[in-house]
């Protein structure tokens, strides 16, 4: 990174004293042990620490400012008083590496299930058009241009900008961000515009931070005011979400499963346990698709990913070519190889409505076959949709195995406890340990069931005390059928 002159990294962002004028910029962060000389240090109050009590140690170390927008500190020619700090990290790393949000075509897709497909899907049609495309999501950067795993949906401001200037150097043509809740909510986004946008849904989650679905709902929205006005806005829109969104904000198209009346709309499909075909109809345009994804929440996550690209211009070849090479997601109702007698089914679901939108897809598709499921809730996070991910597995299962996804820092019993709750029928094994309840679910299998694994997809871990702990599903699996 070439290093730039102060007054232009903060530039939009406060006024500076002459004495720092010319200072020149050789990093910016917001962790003081991170500090050099060169150094901006942008303090930020989270929900673990305040960066303002680490302003002293941040100088120690070389800073030569440090960013504040807290009462309690008091504005000198080394503390930089702003009025928001989150929208300020983001305006000084848009200007720290240079603008490359303007340099490459930005896509954001948000909502609470579905995301990751949507984006893959829509890098597969890119890629079918010659585009080059980079992913930024749930499975990190894809390709991982930067060797780093940054361990939430959408990265920080810092590590966006960062990304995003690797791309623009290596020519990217598009960039495709799954953009979470609470990206929008700390502000990490405010600085992009984004030429097309994309929601899938919107239900039960993330309620421990964002209090009220209403809340939740009202952050998610905050991404369609970010599209450029030469932009478009792409909305599964057969929710009173969807609608909302296509009724508040300009240069948006609602597209529908259930109704011909939208410029965006299914008019046929088939579902079964090969994958969706269906005829898609954009703007007078009619596209045949054929995808061995499965269900029909996979069919909406096609519909929405091709309608973007559809607005972007791709040629109707590119975009079924594109979803017919999309074949599988990466702990996406993924079919695991084993030498049992039943078929095993992993897939990252972790809320109410994502359990039911797979297990309905394999009620339709194996009506011979007894359903049965592992699954266990998150320690930390929404403790309300608890007992409603029982309530949703119950409606399908015959028999429930509740073992630990990620406990954290919560007690494993308690939230056990909380998810029993929703449970009317005796039909769940209760377990502390996730491997145990996993090996309790293949001993029973038989050849007329099928196992539903939720929570983990292809994660190899478990956050356990602060801890993140190695921990393979499909390892067990491996070794069960070996022993």
């Amino acid at each position: 990174m070439i290093p730039i002159e102060l007054n232009k990294a903060l530039h939009g962002v406060v006024d500076l004293d002459n004495s720092l004028f010319n200072e020149h910029v050789l990093g910016i962060t917001t962790n003081s042990k991170e500090v050099g000389p060169g150094f901006i240090f942008i303090a930020i109050s989270g929900s673990k620490f305040d960066g303002n009590n680490f302003i002293d140690e941040a100088l120690d170390n070389g800073a030569i400012c440090a960013i504040s927008d807290s009462n309690g500190i008091e504005h000198s020619n080394k503390i930089l008083k702003v009025k928001n700090a989150r929208e300020s990290l983001g305006k000084i790393s848009a200007n720290f590496y240079n603008n490359p949000q303007d340099k490459i075509k930005l896509i954001g897709v948000t909502g609470t299930n579905g995301k990751t497909s949507t984006t893959l899907i829509l890098k597969s049609i890119l890629e079918s058009h010659g585009k080059k495309v980079l992913q930024i999501g749930t499975l990190g950067i894809i390709p991982n241009i930067v060797n780093e795993d940054f361990g939430l949906t959408t990265p920080d401001s810092i590590n966006i900008f960062k990304v995003l200037s690797l791309a623009v150097e290596q020519k990217y043509d598009f960039a495709i961000l799954e953009v979470s809740s609470h990206a929008l909510s700390q502000k990490r986004i405010d600085n992009l515009r984004f030429d097309f946008a994309g929601f899938t849904n919107l239900t039960l989650d993330h309620l421990d931070y964002h209090g009220t679905i209403d809340n939740y709902f009202n952050e998610k929205k905050k991404l369609f005011g970010l599209v450029k006005d030469s932009g478009s806005s792409l909305i599964l829109g057969d929710s009173s979400y969807g609608k909302d969104i296509c009724n508040e904000y300009p240069n948006t198209h609602n597209i529908s499963l259930n109704s011909n009346e939208t410029d965006f709309y299914c008019s046929d499909f088939i579902l079964d346990h090969k994958g969706v075909s269906a005829t898609f109809n954009f703007e007078g345009t009619s596209i045949d698709i054929s995808s061995k994804l499965v269900g029909k929440y996979n069919l909406e996550n096609i519909i929405l990913a091709a309608s973007i690209a559809f607005k972007i211009g791709v040629d109707i070849n590119a975009i079924r070519d594109g979803i017919a090479s999309c074949k599988s997601i990466p702990g996406r109702y993924e079919v695991i190889s084993n030498k049992g007698p039943a078929v095993i089914i992993s897939d990252y679901g972790h809320t109410p409505d994502a359990y039911t939108n797979v297990l309905k897809s394999l009620r339709d598709i194996y009506d011979d076959k007894n359903i049965k499921v592992l699954f266990g809730a998150g320690g930390n996070r929404d403790k309300s949709k608890r007992p409603e991910m029982a309530k949703a597995v119950e409606d399908f299962a015959t028999q429930c195995y509740l073992a630990p996804d990620n406990p954290r820092f919560d007690d494993i019993n308690d939230i056990n406890s909380q998810v029993m709750e929703g449970f009317s029928k005796e039909i769940c094994m209760v377990f502390d340990d996730r491997e145990a309840g996993l090996i309790a679910a293949l001993t029973d299998l038989t050849g007329s069931d099928v196992l539903v694994i939720f929570g983990k997809g292809n994660e190899e871990y478990q956050e356990i005390s602060g801890k993140k702990l190695y921990y393979s599903d499909r390892k067990i699996i491996e070794e069960f059928y070996e022993s």
